[in-house]
């Protein structure tokens, strides 16, 4: 990658208005910016210039520093992401640092970089980008959702609970805070003491997904003063249950729902969500179109900014070049007011007994029943062969309800099994990635 990959954190001198240097705190433990960089560049003498190197982002500061390592290091391909999940063949040549074959060869002479965006379950698929453009990405997001309300404001805290080897965490926290010189907070899901602290005493920026948020609120019944702090949700639903419970624990919180995925980056935000109709306006400075639109004015979202993956690669196979621009994984329209509405996924057909049937329709269907908070709905293949449509359903609504509400649908679209939980104990239904 090299050092103009760092330009602006190499140059610039800038600390938040308490005086104290900037840097990333992980429960106990605060290291500056400044003494990430040094163990970086001691590190760097284990990196070759033009090889490709893993850097595990579950291996807490170390993989900062590991991610220096890298960096510092011309015309090396950096892949931010858990070595096992990424299955392929992996060398340690420094704390959190392995070294891999380069997923791109014979590829533009630029620097690169990849993220996992799945793997949890099937074949993980890489985003791969380009590194020189990581200020770039820090300085939009800096601008297009921070501000004007923090932007430029070098007292401001960037916090999160998602795990470092989400692209959102990397986008929206990481580089921010690393190119601007901004203290970022690192906190686990189950405990929010650390931001509602953070947040009593400065303007705070704070990234979580809807179920860990709610899951927060209804883990206590005293209210916090959040009246300084920015929480973005990403990566699930934001129901108008969930909207209210936020709102009534964390006064005065700024809520915003954000809609993206790894290879487009962040596409939209809306900052009063609850709804249910649209995933807000258009990322301030991002290129979002539809595709092949249809008479009915539906699409397949585009979108095209720096922080839009170059290549898409599965491990064991040859990386597909974006040609300037991302297809994202979605159906969409634009309102009359211009705001995103979703349609369904584009590969959300799954065949059920034998007939095509599209999950994410369900699950909005089931998201319009009140008192659902989240729904998630899949084919379940048992090893007799017998198949299911399975619908887990969030709130405060029962088995009868649920199985009356789909009644108007078709016969191959109703759920053949219904797993109801209240939100209160819905903790184990949901996986580390916040999914249901």
């Amino acid at each position: 990658m090299g050092r103009p990959a760092f330009t602006r954190f190499l140059n610039t001198a800038r600390s938040p208005r308490t005086g104290s240097p900037a840097g990333v705190r992980l429960g106990a433990e605060f290291v500056t910016w400044e003494d990430l960089l040094r163990r970086g560049r001691e590190q760097a003498t284990a990196i070759r210039p033009g090889h490709a190197y893993v850097v595990d982002p579950s291996a807490g500061l170390d993989a900062l520093a590991g991610l220096f390592a890298v960096a510092t290091v011309p015309d090396t391909t950096l892949l931010w992401a858990v070595p096992g999940p990424l299955g392929v063949a992996c060398r340690p040549v420094a704390p959190a640092v392995s070294a891999v074959a380069p997923p791109v060869t014979g590829g533009p002479d630029r620097p690169l970089w990849g993220v996992c965006t799945s793997g949890s379950s099937g074949t993980p698929k890489v985003a791969i980008g380009y590194a020189d453009q990581w200020e770039a990405i820090a300085l939009h997001y800096e601008q297009a959702l921070y501000g004007p309300r923090y932007a430029g404001d070098p007292d401001t805290a960037v916090a999160t609970c998602l795990p470092p080897q989400f692209s959102a965490t990397f986008f929206m926290t990481v580089l921010p805070s690393l190119f601007l010189r901004r203290d970022l907070l690192l906190f686990a899901p189950h405990d929010w003491t650390a931001v509602h602290a953070l947040a009593a005493r400065r303007p705070t920026v704070v990234l979580a997904v809807p179920a860990v948020a709610a899951a927060a609120c209804l883990g206590t019944t005293a209210s916090a003063d959040m009246s300084r702090a920015t929480l973005f949700l990403g990566g699930g639903h934001v129901s108008g249950e969930r909207a209210r419970l936020i709102r009534q624990r964390y006064t005065g919180v700024e809520l915003v729902n954000l809609y993206g995925t790894a290879e487009t980056g962040a596409v939209s935000t809306d900052h009063d969500p609850g709804h249910n109709q649209h995933v807000g306006r258009p990322v301030d400075g991002k290129a979002v179109w539809l595709h092949d639109v249809g008479d009915d004015g539906v699409g397949t979202l585009a979108a095209a900014g720096p922080d839009c993956a170059a290549y898409r690669w599965r491990p064991g196979e040859t990386p597909i070049a974006h040609d300037g621009y991302v297809t994202g994984t979605d159906y969409a329209r634009f309102d009359d007011d211009g705001r995103l509405c979703l349609e369904g996924r584009v590969d959300g057909g799954e065949k059920f007994n034998g007939v095509l049937v599209y999950p994410r329709s369900v699950e909005r269907h089931l998201l319009a029943l009140d008192g659902v908070v989240d729904a998630r709905v899949l084919v379940r293949r048992t090893p007799t062969g017998l198949e299911q449509l399975v619908a887990r359903v969030v709130g405060r609504v029962d088995e009868g309800t649920v199985r009356e509400h789909c009644a108007v649908l078709t016969p191959t679209d109703q759920p053949t099994v219904v797993e109801c939980v209240n939100e209160r104990d819905a903790a184990p239904a949901y996986s580390s990635h916040g999914k249901l």
